[in-house]
């Protein structure tokens, strides 16, 4: 039941379902003087979104931190990080959703060591552009928003839309690339591997913890799996996994929804008092430090 209530208090069910209908791409655009405008809830989608601010600002809250996002600003949303608007006054903006479906039947593949290694150290995922840079992407995201509200049995309109969206997709890299002028990305197999290896701790970081489980899933040695991911993400291994238990535990123990040895529970550690000392370890203070200086009434 509690598991439960906190799923349907960081989702967007309508959404996902919207999403699904419209094969997994979607194009909005938003006014805080709208009705419908936006949910104040905390919210938490599997999807991808990009969100551009065109007029105002927005006081938001990603994975309980504060940002403010300004006119001519632009944010990449991960899945499964927490989002909640805290401002819904004179702000308007356009977005763009898709989800990993989408990008796979499409053939497109987001690299997730160089997207972890990209924006590890930027963890608004934002990024303000010039006015010309605004403009390229502004008339881009209106491009493909307009393509998408075309008649779905109009010909060759799935290939139009894609070929909007690659458009945008590879602006905004180009954009970022510059921006942050990085060192060159290898793709190799050492990139290959580390996306696996991401893949699989997203999917299991809450039951397994150990780097030699991970090194044995992917039939090498744990020193070897270490080395690789440090050198595509400047991370270790058993760092990677760190930084996921935490993050999942931080959102669990704001919600106001488990106590602290519901979350152990939940994260799978033995006892509260091991948990403690792990979440203690990582970020410098206990479980219910945290908690008392971070919750969200729900």
């Amino acid at each position: 039941m509690q598991q439960e209530l906190l799923n349907k208090t960081f989702s967007e069910k309508n959404h996902e379902e919207a999403l699904s209908l419209n094969d997994g791409l979607m194009a909005k655009i938003h006014h805080s003087s709208d009705p419908h405008y936006c949910s104040s809830e905390p919210f938490r989608v599997s999807s991808y979104a990009l969100i551009l601010i065109t007029k105002g600002k927005m006081n938001l809250r990603i994975n309980f931190v504060e940002h403010v996002l300004n006119q001519r600003d632009i944010l990449l949303i991960f899945p499964h990080a927490v989002y909640e608007i805290k401002d819904n006054s004179d702000v308007s903006f356009i977005s763009i959703h898709f989800n990993k479906n989408y990008l796979k039947t499409k053939g497109i593949f987001f690299n997730s060591g160089e997207a972890y290694r990209m924006f590890q150290n930027d963890p608004t995922h934002k990024f303000s552009l010039s006015k010309e840079e605004y403009t390229f992407i502004y008339y881009d995201m209106l491009a493909l928003h307009k393509k998408l509200n075309v008649p779905k049995d109009t010909p060759q309109i799935k290939n139009i839309v894609h070929n909007s969206f690659l458009e945008l997709l590879y602006d905004l890299f180009l954009l970022k690339n510059k921006q942050k002028d990085p060192i060159p990305f290898a793709h190799d197999s050492k990139t290959e591997l580390t996306n696996r290896f991401l893949s699989l701790v997203s999917e299991n970081f809450k039951k397994e913890k150990r780097v030699i489980y991970y090194a044995n899933c992917l039939r090498i040695t744990p020193r070897h799996l270490s080395q690789v991911v440090k050198q595509v993400t400047d991370r270790t291994a058993g760092e990677v996994i760190d930084e996921m238990v935490i993050r999942e535990a931080k959102l669990l123990l704001t919600s106001h929804v488990m106590n602290i040895s519901e979350v152990a529970m939940e994260l799978r550690f033995s006892n509260s008092s091991f948990f403690g000392k792990y979440f203690k370890k990582q970020t410098g203070i206990t479980p219910s430090e945290y908690k008392l200086s971070n919750n969200i009434a729900v």
